[in-house]
């Protein structure tokens, strides 16, 4: 192949024009054919082989793969995956837990222990230790007149053993071992009001208990510790009458008082002391 620029002899030019002529030898042309031939066929194959890796790479698995719901099927799907996720449970002991009881207040309480079992700690009228005392008394008088009424066999009793037992009786009820044991607990107090309970038996039948629980209001701008002093006062008169003993924490001895009511303003400055040290 030859490349002329000069144009030939009898071919005329114009000023400002090149013409270019190319003179292909037929030797050549077999060479220039083939050479095309496999440039094209290169160009080919380097273009089928990007768009075969354009095609391969959708179908990557490392590719992220892209999910969308709607609202309504999204929110399922999330309550159904931790059903999925939920491992086989194991199997424990189970752990019983305390039922929760919610105390009710009322006069007519539901049936206590007998006053020999722990006293709940409070300021207390006649304590445990005082009760015990009275019925190991009254174990031992009736013992006694078990052992005298069996001596005596189907002898009746004469005036003057019956008068003595009428006597000892009366003595009895006026030292207060027929009469009624309890404890006195504050509950609550407020600036104006308050609540105590007062857990009573009989000493001579230990099974007949009780449990009140007296509101206490003071009134506007009254002593509440007062008022509360009062009314077990009140309730104290309806056992006792005259005097009765007292098992005072605070002076760590029984006392003789006196539920007379001349003698009031006495008791409430002792049980003013007794409960709020004052």
């Amino acid at each position: 192949m030859k490349l002329y620029i000069e144009p030939p002899e009898d071919e005329q030019i114009r000023p400002g024009e090149i013409h270019l002529h190319i003179r292909f030898r037929p030797a050549n042309m077999l060479g220039i054919l083939l050479v095309v031939l496999m440039h094209a066929l290169l160009l080919y194959y380097l273009l089928h082989l990007k768009t075969h890796k354009k095609e391969g790479d959708t179908e990557s698995p490392q590719s992220p793969i892209v999910l969308m719901f709607d609202a309504p099927k999204a929110a399922t799907a999330a309550r159904a995956e931790p059903k999925k996720a939920q491992s086989k449970p194991v199997l424990s002991k189970p752990v019983s837990q305390p039922k929760r009881i919610t105390p009710l207040i009322a006069e007519a309480a539901t049936p206590l222990p007998p006053p020999d079992s722990t006293a709940p700690q409070g300021m207390d009228m006649s304590s445990m230790l005082n009760a015990a005392r009275e019925r190991r008394r009254m174990q031992e008088e009736n013992a006694a007149q078990e052992n005298q009424q069996a001596q005596q066999g189907s002898r009746g009793l004469s005036p003057q053993e019956v008068a003595e037992a009428n006597v000892k009786r009366s003595m009895q009820q006026a030292n207060g071992r027929q009469g009624t044991n309890g404890v006195f607990q504050i509950i609550s107090k407020s600036t104006r009001t308050a609540s105590f309970s007062f857990r009573g038996w009989n000493p001579g039948n230990a099974n007949n208990s009780w449990r009140q629980v007296i509101e206490v209001d003071a009134g506007l701008g009254g002593d509440v510790d007062l008022a509360i002093i009062r009314r077990m006062i009140e309730l104290i008169r309806t056992h006792y009458k005259g005097d009765f003993n007292w098992e005072s924490q605070r002076l760590g001895r029984v006392i003789n008082l006196s539920a007379r009511p001349q003698d009031s303003a006495e008791l409430e400055r002792f049980m003013m002391k007794e409960f709020f040290g004052s």
